[in-house]
């Protein structure tokens, strides 16, 4: 994994060396006419990319020289499609397994030394106790991660001091690969790729016997976020995420049934018609179900109607015609903003957000309330499936950050993997 041999020799060694020096646009011209059917060069390549540099500043090469970098792609043909639709894109075995056991033992080592903070303490929630409570076990849930997002300091997980510091630094490499493929491939996220601080959100993850987490989303938008969010001033390259991913370590005899800790995934029982997410600025709150596919619903906050913008009234959600791809608003009017904080889940919102009555039947909104149903039965709004991912050795997860809610099942033994979200810039 780490001591990677360039299989081309002279010109590839050249390239390599152009790297460390910072002669990047030499090495990226020359990658592109040779050595780039060599997957273990290209990751080196990247990997040398980021020699040197703080964090931040080498993730942000990392995705750069991955970019440039031509080459088959890391992932399945289907990938993008299946994100777009609204559905996970899991990859078993992206992973090899004698890599797999190189991170987990230098995850425990960090651990064993104290590393790792407490998943409660790290995330500023209000109300700690009711939310460790809530997800079992006094929340026996640590993470190890590359940076603190309240201040842009590094965390543990990008030290060169701690641990086996290549190990991660490869495994960076390799989503940095992911990240510009999907970037440079999904629909509408061109500033998935743009150069911008804070981005690199990655960490160790450990669930101890007895954790799990609470169905949830992570990512919302920001007008579910704040009160008129949406006009707030904003943070030099503030971003947001917009694909999760999720890579196992587990070993290999992990049992789905003795031992629990399920991705538990909340897909629409229908594929949608149009790419999940966003677009622009607008960020998909909900759906219309079974039309005879899912339409995603967005939500622009800063709608204009007959009597121009008022701060206070100002929602508006829409979906897109599935065959011409325009606008179409839900409502004749903009709604107040303060309805999206009315409690009442889909039947409140239909009320307030849609005009017609057959729109308003098919209406769901992603963080409806929920009742409590077994895995044996759709949601409330009948349109949800579950599906159970068992988290095996070397398995990469990857869903849309905004449109998929999600849970982990309790686990009956410590549960360990690496996540992570690819950020866009928010607009």
């Amino acid at each position: 994994l780490f001591k990677i041999k360039a299989t081309n020799e002279g010109r590839e060694g050249e390239n390599i060396s152009n790297l460390k020096k910072g002669n990047a646009k030499r090495a990226f011209k020359s990658i592109r006419t040779i050595g780039t059917d060599n997957e273990n060069t290209r990751r080196e390549m990247i990997v040398q990319s980021m020699a040197g540099l703080t964090a931040e500043a080498a993730w942000r090469q990392a995705v750069s020289t991955a970019a440039m970098a031509a080459g088959p792609s890391v992932l399945p043909e289907t990938t993008i499609e299946t994100l777009e639709s609204g559905r996970a894109a899991i990859i078993p075995n992206f992973v090899s397994s004698s890599d797999c056991e190189i991170l987990r033992q230098d995850l425990r080592a960090c651990f064993d030394s104290n590393q790792f903070t407490n998943f409660v303490y790290s995330k500023g929630v209000a109300n700690k106790k009711a939310v460790r409570t809530a997800n079992g076990k006094d929340m026996d849930i640590w993470q190890m991660q590359s940076f603190v997002k309240a201040t842009g300091a590094d965390g543990p997980f990008a030290s060169p001091n701690l641990g086996n510091f290549d190990a991660r630094q490869s495994l960076k490499a390799r989503m940095a690969q992911v990240k510009a493929q999907l970037g440079q491939n999904l629909y509408d996220r061109p500033s998935m790729l743009a150069d911008q601080a804070n981005t690199h959100e990655i960490e160790y993850l450990r669930y101890g016997a007895g954790s799990s987490l609470q169905r949830h989303t992570d990512e919302h938008h920001i007008e579910l976020l704040y009160p008129g969010g949406s006009v707030r001033s904003k943070k030099p390259n503030a971003s947001r995420r917009s694909i999760t991913w999720l890579i196992y370590l587990n070993e290999a005899d992990w049992d789905a049934e003795k031992d629990g800790g399920q991705l538990r995934l909340y897909e629409r029982e229908r594929p949608s018609q149009n790419p999940v997410g966003a677009r622009g600025k607008d960020l998909q709150i909900g759906w219309l179900k079974n039309s005879p596919e899912e339409q995603p619903v967005f939500l622009d906050p800063n709608y204009s109607g007959d009597k121009g913008v008022d701060q206070q009234q100002s929602c508006m959600l829409f979906t897109l015609d599935p065959k011409s791809k325009e606008r179409r608003n839900l409502s004749s009017q903009p709604f107040p903003n303060a309805a999206l904080y009315v409690a009442g889940g889909d039947a409140v919102a239909r009320n307030f957000m849609v005009d017609s009555s057959d729109d308003a039947s098919r209406f769901h909104l992603i963080d409806a309330p929920k009742s409590l149903l077994t895995a044996k039965f759709s949601n409330s709004d009948g349109g949800e499936k579950v599906r159970d991912v068992t988290p095996r050795m070397g398995t990469l997860v990857m869903f849309d950050s905004v449109s998929m809610p999600h849970e982990v099942l309790s686990t009956n033994r410590e549960r360990v993997g690496v996540q992570g979200w690819f950020h866009e810039k928010l607009v």
